[in-house]
């Protein structure tokens, strides 16, 4: 009986109370379910849900692609279905095909590809769902005041306002069906001193990593999503895609030579396509 109960408790955990806390705006009511990403982003296929740290058979299943009751209807429906999820559906579906062409290696690629986006409807989009993501206990108890959850929020909801200053959202292709989401993630350089912190999320074909209060002189060599952070909402970009320069599918989770990644498996998982 012990063991089993380990077991449970070692599962990832993403169905919160019918009603509480939603983890984005913090009211108290009906909450729904959010799937991470969304549902247009090759989403809806049933996954098998483990941490990343969790043996191959500890693992659960989510039916219809992952989801996470979280956060409330206007966030979910309205903010995210209606005004930022398409932005990053079309960013996504622009590239897809490049990315599986990539994994597979079936055509010849060109080293640059470019998608003319509208970047603060995507950097929220993706905003929204690494807070909705993995946060059944704030669902229940209440919202986490940390700095970097707390200008998110504050991002997400007023679409007037630019990229805080503190954050930088990186982006590059991801060509895999797994699914990942890590919160409060920090990796460092050994015997520089030098770290970042921050979530990542990856999912086909893109992957994002939101750093926080990144030092100067630390190098990502990845490009952001918002090089102007007070462009407009609806304002358009030619956003570039690296289709050669491609890092290991298991990056950043897995640290390379000099480097050391640091997380909670509470606060991390990957999501596998069922056979």
């Amino acid at each position: 009986m012990g063991n089993y109960s380990d077991r449970l408790r070692r599962r990832i955990s993403t169905r919160g109370p019918k009603e509480g806390y939603c983890v984005i705006c913090g009211d108290y009511g009906k909450l729904t379910r959010d799937h991470v990403p969304p549902k247009k982003c090759n989403n809806l296929k049933s996954v098998e849900l483990k941490t990343l740290l969790q043996h191959s058979s500890e693992k659960s299943t989510s039916q219809g692609g992952t989801h996470f009751q979280t956060i409330c209807t206007n966030c979910n429906s309205h903010l995210l279905g209606t005004e930022y999820d398409p932005s990053l559906v079309e960013f996504s579906n622009a590239i897809t095909g490049l990315a599986l062409g990539k994994s597979r290696d079936l055509v010849v690629l060109p080293r640059v590809t470019g998608v003319d986006i509208k970047p603060q409807r995507v950097a929220r989009s993706v905003v929204g769902h690494v807070l909705a993501a993995i946060a059944v206990d704030e669902a229940q108890s209440g919202l986490v005041d940390a700095p970097m959850s707390s200008a998110m929020r504050e991002y997400f909801l007023d679409e007037t306002l630019p990229l805080p200053d503190s954050l930088e959202i990186y982006y590059w292709l991801y060509p895999s069906n797994n699914q990942v989401v890590m919160k409060n993630v920090a990796k460092g350089i050994l015997g520089t001193g030098k770290s970042i912190f921050g979530h990542v999320i990856k999912f086909l074909p893109l992957g994002f990593w939101l750093v926080w209060d990144k030092p100067e002189d630390f190098k990502i060599g990845f490009r952001s999503l918002l090089q102007n952070k007070s462009i407009g909402i609806d304002s358009e970009v030619h956003a570039l895609v690296d289709l050669h320069g491609v890092p290991s599918l298991n990056y950043p989770e897995m640290p390379q030579d000099h480097e050391m990644t640091l997380f909670s498996d509470k606060f991390s998982y990957m999501a596998k396509p069922k056979e």
